[in-house]
């Protein structure tokens, strides 16, 4: 038996995919909160699993037990599924969430690519998250890095952040360079998340969410999204008021973000 099994085999034509993975790049939450509010928004029906043995240290990712007046119900190891939406876009939607795997890299993504060739993906955007001096109080802060030099003469016309970083990979990395291999365009899609904040970013997962949207040509109504946001705002600054500690640590942020013209750099 392969590495994915099916539960469908859903009519696409030459989707788009995004993959959001939990784990290491996976700060303020980004990217498994963005791929995770697709899923609900689009109603994507999951239609694939990665089988996940074998890719986790599992004493550092614990499998979910569910016990019943003693009896274990359920065990399950970390989730890695694809869904899909059929009716958006040209061809369709596959959206793919997943925990970054400890071992393996290369048959995980050969896995992704399985399912990428079976169903002729046409483009492939990977969400990430990261930890940065930012603050919160600026719009936050979106970079991409891509395999195509096309592609990134493109979204730098369009004014956007490319990354510029050498240091620890994620996955994403790996997922980029064998779709150039495969001569497929992917996008990776970065969020900066303030360091200084714990639990999911919801500002950051917002601003990711409707510029992913707009790069994949998605009509979605982000107004659910965005009065979540402006509520979490509302609490985050709130707590900044209280507390003279985080306050400082804003302001100085402030001060680096506007000297450095929006070119804050990695803390993670």
């Amino acid at each position: 038996m392969g590495l994915v099994r099916y539960f469908e085999e859903p009519e696409l034509r030459g989707p788009v995919m995004v993959i959001g993975l939990r784990g290491w790049p996976d700060g303020g939450r980004v990217s498994s909160g963005s791929v995770s509010y697709l899923i609900s928004k689009l109603s994507a029906k999951r239609f694939a699993e990665i089988d996940s043995s074998g890719f986790y240290d599992l004493t550092l990712k614990r499998p979910y037990v569910k016990c019943r007046k003693g009896v274990i119900m359920e065990y399950q190891l970390p989730d890695n599924t694809f869904h899909y939406v059929g009716d958006v876009l040209d061809g369709g939607l596959i959206l793919f969430l997943g925990e970054e795997p400890s071992f393996r890299w290369f048959e995980y993504v050969d896995a992704l690519l399985e399912v990428i060739r079976r169903f002729s993906v046409s483009r492939v955007f990977t969400v990430g998250g990261l930890l940065d001096r930012i603050p919160h109080t600026v719009e936050p802060v979106v970079t991409f890095s891509t395999n195509s030099a096309e592609e990134a003469a493109r979204l730098s016309r369009l004014e956007m952040d490319a990354t510029d970083y050498e240091g620890p990979s994620s996955v994403h990395s790996l997922i980029l360079y064998r779709l150039k291999q495969e001569r497929i365009v992917a996008l990776s899609l970065w969020g900066h998340s303030p360091y200084y904040l714990s639990g999911m970013d919801l500002q950051t997962i917002y601003h990711v969410v409707k510029r992913l949207s707009e790069l994949i040509g998605l009509e979605v109504d982000l107004n659910d999204l965005k009065l979540e946001c402006d509520a979490f705002r509302e609490r985050l600054d709130s707590e900044v008021k209280s507390n003279e500690e985080l306050r400082n640590v804003v302001a100085e942020l402030e001060n680096e973000y506007y000297l450095s013209r929006r070119r804050p750099y990695y803390v993670s």
